[in-house]
């Protein structure tokens, strides 16, 4: 089974994206408008990462931040927006212990 990647954020996000070929890409505004798109990219199985603006993270409904913090499958990535300022997060590397179980950079 082939996995997807799916990207949501804004404009600046969506763009490098689709040049770096990516076909999932949603363009939305922080709030409700990201909440309803990640709830339903979450729910989709056939995503694997879901990439999102880690500005647009601290504004959700606390139960969906519970909810993708409990999640192995798909990994939520927040990435800086523009500015470069990181917000919160985990680190990659944790991410995907959390996805897998186990830690790949470990030999």
């Amino acid at each position: 089974m082939s996995e997807r990647i799916a990207v949501i954020g804004d404009a600046a996000l969506a763009t490098g994206f689709r040049l770096a070929g990516l076909y999932h890409v949603h363009v939305v505004k922080d709030g409700k408008e990201f909440e309803e798109k990640l709830r339903e990219v979450i729910e989709d199985p056939k995503f694997g990462i879901v990439i999102v603006n880690e500005s647009y993270l601290p504004g959700i409904d606390w139960r969906l931040k519970k909810k993708i913090d409990n999640l192995a499958h798909p990994v939520v990535v927040g990435v800086a927006d523009i500015s470069g300022k990181t917000e919160e997060g985990e680190d990659l590397s944790e991410l995907i212990k959390k996805a897998l179980g186990f830690d790949v950079s470990k030999g």
